[in-house]
């Protein structure tokens, strides 16, 4: 291929990506959805739209739609309302005690649906949330779309990972200003520009690694508390990965309030800009 096909190659590749990236956030299930993060506490938590529950959900919910029950390492939920109600699509049974969380992960999690309402039972920092979604949320229906800059090849590099030495965590800050402990398995080093840099990296649980970064675009052209970027494996073996910054994209609290995303830890702060991936609209 020559080098101007390999770039228009390239730049197809971005776009295909960018528009993947539009339909995961567009989704039934994407984050422009989410419209609840609510706290559980040991014990009965009753949910519903009403006021007066200990967990809330929108307007077209039930009013009381039943009992969370939260004990040591599980959640069950007791449905009470007369409202169709689902649970991984089978309809609700009051008699029946559901078990809602014991260990699973987020994608795993059984949907508790009622309507265009869902919410679904996740762990974080070693307490209990329901994470509650609505197809109909204001913000899904009136969101213009992510905004890119242009493709740029030159911010597209290899980059070595070396792990540390013995298992290592790095305690950051989030975006609901609680401190959190992230699995940092080791750095990578790269060039970018003529100049050589460093980041440390996170663990994925598919595999790969990703890093949270913020740059000098950072609250000026990109949103400002950081962007996330995912590599790619070229030889796991030698440890080289692909680091390509037009890849980076904003976390899910720049378009919902309701998540809890990780900051760049100092390291990750660069001195320099990378004006490529998403730009933020404000």
């Amino acid at each position: 291929m020559t080098g101007l096909t390999t770039q228009t190659a390239y730049i197809d590749e971005i776009h295909a990506w960018q528009q993947d990236m539009e339909r995961q956030l567009r989704a039934e299930d994407g984050w422009l959805t989410v419209v609840g993060f609510e706290w559980l506490k040991a014990g009965q938590n009753t949910i519903g739209s009403s006021p007066e529950n200990d967990t809330h959900l929108p307007p077209s919910a039930p009013a009381h739609l039943g009992v969370l029950t939260v004990d040591a390492d599980r959640v069950t939920l007791r449905v009470t309302a007369f409202d169709p109600v689902t649970i991984d699509g089978v309809p609700a049974d009051p008699a029946q005690l559901y078990l809602l969380f014991d260990g699973h992960t987020d994608s795993t999690a059984p949907i508790v649906r009622m309507g265009s309402v869902s919410f679904f039972i996740i762990q974080r920092e070693g307490q209990y949330v329901a994470r509650v979604r609505d197809n109909e949320s204001e913000t899904r229906c009136n969101f213009a779309g992510r905004v890119w800059f242009p493709p740029d090849p030159a911010y597209r590099t290899t980059a070595v990972f070396t792990p540390h030495a013995a298992k290592r965590t790095i305690q950051v800050e989030n975006s609901r200003g609680r401190l959190t402990d992230m699995d940092n398995p080791g750095y990578v080093e790269f060039e970018l520009l003529g100049e050589k840099r460093r980041l440390e990296a996170f663990q994925a649980d598919d595999g790969r690694l990703w890093f949270v970064i913020r740059d000098q675009t950072s609250g000026r052209q990109t949103y400002g508390a950081g962007r996330f970027v995912y590599s790619a494996w070229l030889d796991k073996a030698a440890n080289q990965l692909e680091l390509d910054f037009n890849k980076a994209y904003h976390p899910p609290c720049a378009f919902t309030e309701f998540a809890m995303c990780p900051y760049p830890p100092p390291e990750n702060r660069l001195p320099i800009s990378l004006p490529v991936g998403e730009k933020f609209p404000g």
